[in-house]
């Protein structure tokens, strides 16, 4: 068995899983338009997606759930409600709470 055979089956599962993340944010993005409400939640799931195959996106990630509040909320919610893998994500990519962020 080649030596690289786990790297390129990680390297595949994490193109696959940004793939899916895209999918998700884009169809979120079109379904937030719609009258149903599930736009923003498959937006946040579709984030949360590429966030967890790309360590690289999770500060951009906490400065829009430290800048935006909704956004954070809409993380949470779909962080309680997701897969072992989301939540990790939801937890990691979490504001830092300083002195003066709480006043």
């Amino acid at each position: 068995m080649p030596r690289h055979s786990f790297s390129m089956r990680v390297f595949a599962a994490r193109i696959v899983t940004s793939l899916v993340g895209l999918v998700l944010f884009l169809y979120g993005m079109i379904a937030a338009f719609s009258p149903l409400p599930a736009g923003a939640p498959l937006v946040i799931l579709g984030v949360l997606m590429i966030a967890g195959a790309n360590p690289a996106a999770r500060p951009v990630i906490r400065r829009m759930r430290k800048r935006w509040k909704w956004f954070d909320r809409l993380v949470r919610m779909v962080g309680k409600r997701g897969p072992a893998s989301i939540k990790t994500v939801e937890k990691e990519t979490a504001p830092e709470v300083t002195k003066d962020s709480r006043a």
